[in-house]
């Protein structure tokens, strides 16, 4: 089975995908709540063919920082809903336990990529974060919706705002601690003739599509170089699994 790569995501994008998501499903059902029992109900969380553990679960541990089943099945629900696009369930016993690897591979990561560069000495600007805190809000309908969404998450906004700031931080150690392999003239004359070869009918001249393809290769030995550095953590790491 195809490994879902979405390991180079800073996981508050993950949450943000979940949170909008939710948002979006809720406003297209025709429902109509008063504000008086809107204050009582418990809005459940989204279907699921998932085991997934208690919010307040932890579900692993790295280098001594606990990770939340919160976090986890916020993950694990992202990729559930990929691969329900390619046909497969996760009540197939083999996709749950590849969706259940997969998301401990994206929040493990994910960590060791904050905490290598908490370590370098990466900051959040807070003027930067407060912009960013405020885009997310933005992203909802209104505060109603974005109340919903976050009760199907099972995230406060103090959550969000944590995984905002972690991503400004992982954003900074890409720009400065990331390097991808340099894109050679070879590589691009082969992804040209590529596509040329799975393409039909007539097709740009190489020198005008190299830029665009420049960008894909960079954008792909990046996404490598983010996998080597976590692997390269992951070996000196100490990842103590719960579930």
């Amino acid at each position: 089975m195809k490994k879902i790569k979405i390991m180079a995501l800073p996981l508050a994008l993950l949450l943000l995908l979940g949170a909008c998501s939710d948002s979006e499903a809720e406003s297209a059902e025709e429902t109509t709540v008063t504000a008086e029992s809107d204050a009582e109900t418990v809005v459940d969380a989204p279907d699921t063919d998932l085991e997934l553990p208690a919010a307040d679960e932890v579900v692993v541990v790295v280098n001594g920082e606990k990770i939340l089943g919160t976090v986890y099945n916020s993950v694990a629900r992202q990729l559930e809903s990929s691969v329900a696009t390619q046909g497969k369930k996760a009540s197939d016993p083999e996709v749950a336990e590849q969706v259940k690897e997969q998301a401990i591979t994206v929040i493990v990561g994910n960590k060791l990529i904050i905490q290598d560069a908490v370590e370098k000495g990466h900051e959040v600007d807070k003027e930067v974060l407060e912009q960013r805190f405020e885009d997310l809000k933005n992203q909802f309908e209104d505060e109603e919706q974005m109340n919903i969404s976050l009760k199907r998450t099972g995230f406060t906004l103090d959550d969000m705002k944590l995984q905002l700031r972690e991503q400004l931080i992982y954003e900074s150690y890409l720009e400065e601690e990331i390097e991808g392999a340099e894109v050679t003239e070879e590589e691009l004359e082969e992804a040209y003739q590529g596509y040329i070869d799975s393409t039909e009918g007539e097709t740009p001249e190489f020198e005008e599509m190299k830029p665009m393809i420049r960008q894909s290769l960079e954008e792909q030995n990046e996404k490598q170089a983010v996998y080597d550095r976590i692997e390269e953590l992951r070996e000196a790491a100490d990842i103590e699994m719960k579930i």
